[in-house]
């Protein structure tokens, strides 16, 4: 499995999680409990979004697409 993106935000990483699947890509996030035990996931570099080595261009490619949404007012 390889690297394809990190996060200090458990929200994110849980949404980028869904787009992975929703789109046929099975994914783990490294570290994911230590954001939930510490309440921080930044002293251990973050959460990490791993994928196969097969899918790692299409992975980055879909998270490359996500567009932020504009702020609420």
């Amino acid at each position: 499995m390889v690297e394809i993106y990190s996060t200090v935000d458990l929200l994110k990483a849980r949404l980028i999680k869904s787009l992975l699947g929703d789109n046929g890509i099975k994914c783990i996030l490294a570290d994911e409990n230590m954001a939930l035990i510490y309440g921080t996931s930044i002293p251990f570099g973050g959460i990490k979004i791993l994928v196969e080595e097969a899918e790692e261009e299409k992975a980055r490619m879909l998270i490359s697409s996500i567009k932020p949404l504009p702020d609420n007012k």
